[in-house]
Formats: structure tokens, sequence, C-alpha cells
């Protein structure tokens, strides 16, 4: 029987009304769809409704074929997860917010790591898309991996743009995986200068320092975000590491020469945190902060070979409150 037959009989069954419109709205959503990501989309759905771990925990059964043990996380991925449940530290959504963290960078670390800022704004309405210095990168405050670039010569029309950054404003960021450094935060728009990579002409590649029991463990060094996206590892001498994090490989990174910088920067940030991500941006020599991050990838970013998420998580030093001593 179809969702118009049914209709008909929905004054019979009040209650068979509100099912059937949520069964349209489904319908429509993923009639605009590719047919790939249909599965994803009614998973997410079914599972909505329930409690946070149990939506973690099928979701690291589906993705890493494991049932998270979250009362003795071992894997760094149960770590973030776990970390996601249990810590409510009001410190953490000062980090998720793209303009409340450039406060705290610059009263822990100084104003000069700061990428210039161009504006931040409620509504997608007011962002003045048509003469924004270009270029330039618009993101959503309460969000992450959500990114448009601005250049010279864009002819996107400006309805559309703003079609995009309200789409933004309407996403509870919280919910998708349940990330609760999100959840209550005031969803506006900002916008930077877009850092330009001197010799390439384009997006600098991120440098992520990933601060795990008090020092940097790890860095992760993405190149061609918006092309060939590829990710290398390293240690915190810059030493090659034995795995692959979710990504294939690039060539390897010289070495840069503020690394020592880095590190020190990135525990400073740190220092309050049980566990926090600093990505840094390097433009002819000079260093930038892009934003802080408390749960990379949700939890769901993966290593390969997958026994090397255990050597990770063995740096990770849980404290009651989950804020660092």
């Amino acid at each position: 029987m179809t969702i118009e037959a049914l209709s008909g009989r929905a004054v019979l069954f009040p209650g068979l009304a509100t099912l059937i419109s949520y069964g349209r709205r489904v319908c429509v959503e993923l009639a605009h769809r590719s047919w790939r990501q249909a599965p994803v989309s009614v998973a997410r759905r079914l599972v909505r409704p329930l409690p946070d771990r149990i939506y973690l925990a099928l979701g690291h059964l589906c993705y890493f074929g494991t049932w998270p043990d979250y009362s003795d996380p071992c894997t760094f991925n149960e770590h973030i997860h776990e970390y996601m449940l249990r810590c409510r530290d009001p410190l953490l959504r000062v980090a998720a917010d793209k303009v409340l963290c450039r406060e705290y960078i610059t009263a822990r670390v100084g104003p000069s790591y700061l990428i210039p800022l161009l504006g931040v704004w409620d509504r997608a309405e007011d962002v003045p898309v048509d003469s924004l210095p270009r270029p330039c990168v618009l993101k959503p405050t309460a969000a992450s991996g959500l990114v448009l670039l601005l250049k010279a010569g864009d002819d996107r029309h400006p309805d559309d743009l703003r079609r995009i950054l309200r789409g933004w404003l309407r996403r509870d960021y919280s919910r998708l995986h349940r990330e609760w450094c999100y959840a209550g935060l005031p969803r506006r728009i900002v916008a930077e200068t877009m850092l330009v990579d001197v010799e390439s002409g384009s997006v600098p590649p991120d440098y992520k320092a990933y601060v795990i029991g008090g020092a940097v463990r790890f860095f992760q060094v993405d190149r061609g975000r918006f092309a060939h996206h590829t990710r290398n590892i390293y240690g915190p001498t810059w030493e090659t590491l034995p795995a692959r994090w979710t990504l294939q490989k690039h060539a390897t990174d010289p070495l840069p020469p503020q690394l020592a910088e880095m590190i020190g920067v990135a525990e400073e940030l740190a220092r309050p945190f049980e566990f926090l991500r600093v990505d840094f941006y390097l433009v002819d020599g000079k260093l930038y902060i892009g934003e802080l991050t408390n749960y990379p990838g949700a939890g769901f970013e993966k290593f390969i070979p997958g026994s090397y998420a255990n050597v990770i998580g063995a740096y990770w030093k849980r404290t009651p409150t989950g804020v660092a001593p």
C-alpha cells in the first residue's frame, strides 16, 4: 500500500498520521541522496532514539568489528568514546566553540597564533558573502569538518552560499555522534582569512598534535583535504610511526623547524584537559592554530593495523572528573 493510500486512513487512526509524515520525510531525504548514503542514513534514523552509550557501542561494533569495553577502555577509540560519555567539564565546550576557543588560546599562549578573524554572525542572511575579502573560509562555530572556501573569481550565487550556511545552523552536531561538547552551544557562522601555502598556492597542510596524558604522543599531517586527502602520522620526535590513521599515506613530510614550538604550545593549551588535539598550520615560517578538538573523528578514526590503537590508548590517563590534575 502506498503512503498516499495510507494517508486516507489517517483520520481513523490519529497515530498513523505522525508515522506517515515521518515516512514521507525519510523518503524525500533519501530521494535527494546518493543510493550509497541511504543505508547509513536509515541506520542513523533507526538508532537515533537509543541511549548514547548503546549508540556509540553499536557504531564501534559496526566500524571496528568488536564490542567496546567502556568500563575498562584499552584502545584509543574506546578511550575517546568513554571520554565522550563521562567527562562533563565545561571547558570542553570552550574548546569546541570556534569563537570561545580563540579567547582561550589568547589567554593561554597569546594572540599571535590566531588566524585573522573577519566576522561572526548569528544568521546566514547577515553574512556578507558577496563582499567578504577573499580568499576566506566560512565555518559553523559549533560543528566540525564543515568548511566553505571562498576564493577570488568564485561565481556561486550568494543565495546558494547562504543555503549552505542555513543548513549548518539547523544541524545539532551534538546528536550526530553524541558529542556532548557541542550540546547547547550557540550556532553561528565565523569567517577567517584563508591561509595559503607559499609554495603550492593552495590550502596548507594540517599539523595536528595529539596531547594524551599531558604530553604530545603523536602528530597527524593531512595534505590535500579538499582534493586527494592523504595523511601521515609521526612520533613526537618526528619518527615515522608503523601505522596508518584511516587514510592512505603521502611522501614523508620534512621535519618542521617549529616542531619544538608546536609541542610546547600544544601541551600548554592541553594542560587543563585529560585529552586535547591541537590543530596547526605552518605558513611562511609562522605557526597558526586552526582549532582545538576534543573527540577526533568522534572516536571512529581507524589505526591500521588495528593493534596500534592499543599502543596509543596506553598513554591515556583517566581522572575522576575528566580534568587534568
